[in-house]
């Protein structure tokens, strides 16, 4: 036994150096620009009031800790390390040892982009420690893994989710354009953040087509989602995006690789602010060029929007409160279907079908709810019986 310690200890000390290591190869925080300051992060009542009270917690058992904790925000990861940003200074920051040694439920308090933290800064230390995640007002979540998976948490404190989805490419036929969105809506309702559907990339359809996918798209997400046609290339549609984000707001661009959401960040901002990559353009398939969690503060009056790498899926799993809320008219309809298992295909008797046949319900969006509902069923019944949702 006596041989193993020093090894043990050889290996935490070479983990210390690599760590070390790769948060100085990250880039410099006075290189980045338009990264959002406190001021542009809105923190609400119930975070201040959950910060005051762990430090008065803290200050009970360490005064001399409690007299170093800062409110702050997460602005930034890279690789693991959170850039947080104080009413004072912004800078590097690690999480602290509570968070290294939590299992099961605590692991979902990682820090995520848009996260109000209490954050430790040492004096004389450049780099801070987060001690705490502050409730989140929402959580952009999606589900990663399979039959043991977990979710993953995207963005926090957003208000506002980008659908983004690109026009003019030969693979995306209007069944996988309409599944696209439909499941970005239900999830972006389950983390209760306003959805708005935004079309890139206009400038390859001509204005028929334009005009057919704009229509398809409103009939499939409702009257109450707006969805906004744009072209970094002319230039076109961006007001219409910026007014959706007022100063004070923060949203998340959301859409998978090649769809040009670091394109359509760099034209909010006016310069190449995020590196974009080369796609084939019959197909827009393409490798992930953004692989940090970013956020970035539009210029005023703009708020903050957070761009996350491109997601090759979004899986449905417990998403069934974002699904009654993507779509309220079919589940208020089926509580007068005849049967209370009706699957709404063809049983006798079932209310929504008579609301299709009568107008009151879009067709396209039941096969979207029946489709997704489907999936959700199959999901949940393949889960290891120990996962929670």
């Amino acid at each position: 036994m006596g041989k193993n310690k020093p090894r043990g200890k050889k290996r935490e000390k070479t983990s210390a150096v690599d760590a070390a290591a790769l948060a100085a190869s990250l880039p410099q925080v006075e290189t980045l620009r338009d990264i959002p300051s406190f001021s542009d992060m809105r923190i609400d009542d119930a975070q201040r009031a959950a910060f005051d009270a762990f430090i008065e917690q803290l200050a009970r058992a360490d005064a001399p800790a409690a007299s170093e904790m800062q409110l702050g925000c997460v602005v930034r990861l890279d690789r693991g390390f959170p850039l947080v940003a104080t009413e004072n200074s912004t800078f590097r920051a690690e999480h602290s040892v509570n968070f290294a040694k939590a299992r099961g439920e605590g692991e979902r308090l990682l820090p995520a982009v848009g996260d109000a933290v209490a954050v430790r800064v040492a004096p004389g230390h450049d780099m801070g420690v987060i001690e705490r995640v502050l409730p989140r007002r929402t959580a952009f979540e999606r589900w990663r893994g399979k039959n043991r998976g977990e979710r993953q948490v995207l963005a926090a404190n957003v208000d506002i989710i980008f659908i983004v989805q690109p026009l003019g490419a030969s693979r995306d036929t209007r069944e996988l354009v309409r599944d696209r969105i439909a499941r970005s809506l239900v999830l972006a309702y389950d983390c209760g953040a306003k959805p708005v559907v935004v079309f890139t990339k206009a400038d390859r359809c001509t204005p028929d087509e334009l005009e057919e996918s704009c229509q398809d798209a409103r009939r499939l997400v409702g009257e109450d989602v707006r969805v906004i046609v744009t072209s970094s290339a002319q230039a076109m549609g961006l007001d219409e995006v910026r007014a959706c984000i007022p100063a004070g707001t923060c949203g998340m661009i959301l859409g998978e690789s090649g769809a040009g959401k670091s394109t359509l960040l760099n034209a909010l901002l006016g310069y190449e602010a995020l590196a974009t990559g080369e796609v084939r353009e019959r197909d827009d398939a393409g490798r992930h060029t953004t692989v940090a969690r970013v956020m970035v503060s539009l210029p005023a009056p703009c708020g903050v929007i957070a761009d996350a790498p491109g997601l090759r899926s979004l899986p449905l799993v417990g998403h069934e409160r974002g699904l009654a809320r993507a779509f309220p008219e079919i589940v208020a309809a089926a509580h007068a279907c005849r049967f209370n298992d009706c699957t709404h295909t063809h049983e006798p008797g079932c209310a929504v079908r008579e609301a299709v046949d009568e107008g009151e319900i879009d067709a396209i969006r039941l096969e979207a709810f029946l489709a997704l509902a489907s999936e959700m069923r199959v999901s949940a019944q393949s889960l290891d019986p120990d996962i929670k949702l």
